[in-house]
């Protein structure tokens, strides 16, 4: 039987995921017990077959450092990217049931995890950068549910968009290195962290390096971390493709912002996803860009924490 008090919230990416263990206080709301972590949970680009063993490590996990065996929630909130088609959410919701997770199972697209941080009313714009990237909107209003209603912009993929996130940063990183190698482009000291990050000899060495198997989508995302690096010392290059990245990120905010009417200084906008909360530099250039198009928001929330906004979505859907 489910305990009835305790919940599970997991955020999964495209590079990782986390399982935060919960239970739910009178006095404090939730009180975290244990947080685990996995690997790829994407389903959608990872696989179900990954994406399954990688939630089921984390959330084992969460259990042992808890400090508690194993036993299924009152309820759990599984926020991952991928799922925005019903066909992947339902064999999600199936397959979370069948393992006895919890007695409510409720799976729900990433981007909508920040929403219940509980800092601000569960409405305007959310904009996520991690290994992809996504932004979501809500109206004012409209209570927080499985099935919220919420305006979208990018989050496409690698190949059709993700714009401004660590992939799409850490791929310009590797191409701008390539050029500077030919002499096409200027120098930067990204040839030097390439060389390190991949332990190569040479820029041309990165070709094999980069097609060998066990390099994917989430080794090219964490490139952006060079590139950050980089641009806090001032490195011509690397600043250019955080700048550019920016601009695509704001660009995103600055979409759903005109599509519902957001006047501008009211609106929460809350910033998610490891490269965005994780770099001081990216966030000032995105709001930067946002405040220059005349759209500021009112409120810049940042949730480092989405497993653990997870964990208070499933408690909400036991109220």
């Amino acid at each position: 039987m489910a305990d009835a008090r305790l919940v599970i919230g997991v955020d999964g990416g495209g590079s990782r995921c986390t399982a935060v263990l919960a239970r739910r206080s009178a006095e404090r709301g939730l009180d975290l017990l244990g947080r685990g972590h996995g690997g790829p949970a994407n389903p959608r680009t990872a696989g179900h077959d990954a994406a399954r063993l990688a939630i089921a490590a984390a959330v084992e996990g969460a259990f042992a450092d808890a400090g508690i065996a194993p036993e299924p929630a009152e309820a759990i909130c599984l926020g991952l990217a991928g799922v925005g088609r019903v066909e992947d959410r339902d064999a999600v919701v199936a397959w979370a049931t069948q393992a006895a997770l919890g007695g409510r199972v409720i799976v729900v697209p990433d981007g909508l995890l920040p929403f219940a941080d509980g800092h601000a009313e569960p409405w305007g714009i959310v904009l996520i950068s991690g290994t992809g990237s996504l932004a979501l909107a809500r109206p004012r209003g409209l209570p927080l549910a499985e099935e919220s209603p919420c305006e979208r912009c990018g989050g496409w993929g690698p190949l059709l968009g993700d714009e401004g996130s660590g992939y799409a940063i850490g791929l310009a990183a590797l191409r701008a290195v390539m050029r500077s190698s030919d002499g096409r482009g200027p120098a930067t000291i990204l040839h030097e962290a390439m060389r390190r990050r991949f332990t190569v000899a040479t820029a041309a060495d990165l070709v094999a390096r980069l097609h060998a198997s066990g390099v994917g989508r989430r080794e090219v995302a964490d490139v952006a971390r060079e590139v950050v690096a980089a641009a806090d010392v001032e490195d011509a290059v690397a600043t250019a493709i955080l700048g550019g990245a920016a601009a695509d990120l704001a660009a995103h905010v600055i979409t759903l912002a005109r599509r519902l009417d957001l006047a501008a200084g009211v609106y929460p906008l809350r910033l998610a996803g490891g490269l965005l909360t994780g770099s001081v530099t990216l966030r000032r250039m995105v709001l930067a860009a946002i405040v220059e198009a005349g759209h500021e928001p009112g409120m810049v929330i940042v949730v480092a924490d989405p497993a653990a906004s997870a964990a208070q979505f499933a408690a909400l859907a036991t109220v």
